[in-house]
């Protein structure tokens, strides 16, 4: 289908680039720094994703369950608006390009992309939160599967196994910070 058809020819570009690389510059530029996100929509230019500062809310109702050592529990990151600037749409040949600090490691461990829930204006997403020994480590639920290869010297290209509409956000687990690139995608 379609989604084959894209992923064929995303995979066309990385074998362009990858063949090319010797000689000149890739298609695209690297995002300028480590947790930016380049948006590519088939032919255009790149477009940047702008970055939202989440903030971090403990869900008062759910009570910690006990995982072995460390105390688990769902907690929430927001926005306060309801919708990312950027949008898409649900049929645009959409890619991505995230600089992250080191693309040798396995991409899966390295970026979250997840779906936000929008809640009385705001978007809202869920993540669980381990503490232990004094360092908080979460993971985003309600990740979206990707694909990747390698890009440039420090960045990965993914595409999205699907592309549902909804509001969208990025993160580089590594940087652990609350910066997230948003876009969304309508019908």
């Amino acid at each position: 289908g379609r989604m084959r058809k894209f992923l064929l020819s995303l995979l066309a570009i990385g074998l362009f680039l990858a063949g090319r690389a010797q000689e000149s510059v890739p298609l695209f530029p690297e995002p300028e720094f480590i947790g930016q996100v380049l948006a590519v929509r088939g032919s255009d230019r790149p477009e940047q994703l702008p970055q939202e500062s989440m903030t971090a809310r403990r869900r008062a109702s759910a009570g910690s369950i006990l995982f072995g050592i460390g105390r688990e529990r769902i907690d929430e990151m927001v926005l306060d608006s309801p919708k990312a600037v950027i949008r898409f749409r649900s049929n645009d040949d959409l890619a991505f390009i995230i600089r992250v600090p080191d693309n040798r490691i396995d991409p899966m461990s390295m970026i979250s992309v997840f779906r936000f829930k929008v809640k009385k204006r705001c978007r809202v997403a869920e993540y669980a939160s381990c503490g232990e020994f004094g360092g908080e480590q979460y993971n985003m639920l309600d990740r979206q599967p990707f694909v990747s290869r390698r890009f440039g010297a420090s960045s990965y290209l993914i595409v999205l196994k699907e592309a549902i509409e909804g509001e969208y956000g990025i993160t580089v687990n590594a940087l652990g910070s609350l910066n997230v690139s948003t876009f969304g995608i309508d019908e």
